[in-house]
């Protein structure tokens, strides 16, 4: 059945970059620290007058940086009184995930890492498969089929990992996953060693790519089976 595209297209990407603040600094020092291990559960961090002389900002700049870090619950404690580190792992907040990619890289456990790329991966799909239009379909087929004429230029091959799921993700038509698959390559664009790892062997990405366009194409609803079939032995290693 012929799909035609609905009306508004792919949700366009009306993201601003924040606005940096002054308290930034001492925030991401301090929860680098926790992140790290510096400062243990349990433990304490240094008195306001302290942090702000180490900083050399003012005492209303940290006490800036602490509230954040209270908000995500890294520390306890009130204003001007002792804040006590909390455990990173029991946090709620999701942005404890993008802090510790972030700030303490090598805190993060790269099968994590990579499982929940790949499990992304067929979630999107699963959506795509059922609301992606012929349009998008033969544009997507486009973009692989360039990117096989391209296969020599690996940067241009590693590029694509990006231009290739945000696509899949905007054919979801679910704002929240567009975002969440922008965000995620945006991250991995920051750390390039870890991009590296993850996105080797460029011929083989796109074997899976085209195997991914084609059962799309086919509209057998089997896209998402046949990429979690194509990384399973990827998922199988991990030791329990």
């Amino acid at each position: 059945m012929t799909k035609k595209r609905q009306s508004g297209g792919q949700p366009a990407d009306r993201t601003a970059p924040r606005r940096i603040l002054a308290a930034d600094p001492v925030f991401d020092a301090l929860a680098g620290a926790i992140l790290r291990g510096k400062y243990q559960p349990g433990s304490a961090l240094p008195p306001e007058r302290e942090l702000s002389a180490l900083f050399n900002v003012s005492r209303l700049i940290v006490r800036q940086a602490l509230h954040r870090l209270r908000e995500m619950g890294l520390v306890s404690g009130g204003q001007g009184g002792q804040n006590t580190v909390l455990d990173p792992d029991a946090s709620n907040d999701p942005h404890i995930v993008a802090l510790t990619m972030q700030l303490a890289p090598e805190k993060t456990d790269e099968h994590d890492v990579a499982e929940r790329q790949l499990l992304g991966g067929m979630m999107l799909l699963e959506l795509a498969q059922m609301r992606i239009t012929d349009e998008e379909l033969d544009e997507l087929d486009g973009m692989v089929r360039a990117m096989e004429e391209a296969t020599g230029d690996n940067r241009k091959v590693s590029g694509f990992d990006t231009k290739f799921w945000t696509f899949v993700a905007a054919t979801t038509r679910n704002t929240v996953l567009l975002r969440e698959a922008r965000w995620w390559f945006q991250m991995l664009a920051s750390q390039p060693e870890r991009r590296r790892r993850f996105y080797d062997r460029p011929e083989l990405r796109l074997a899976i790519y085209r195997g991914i366009v084609d059962s799309l194409k086919e509209r057998n609803g089997q896209a998402a089976a046949r990429f979690l079939a194509a990384v399973h032995p990827v998922l199988e290693a991990r030791e329990p």
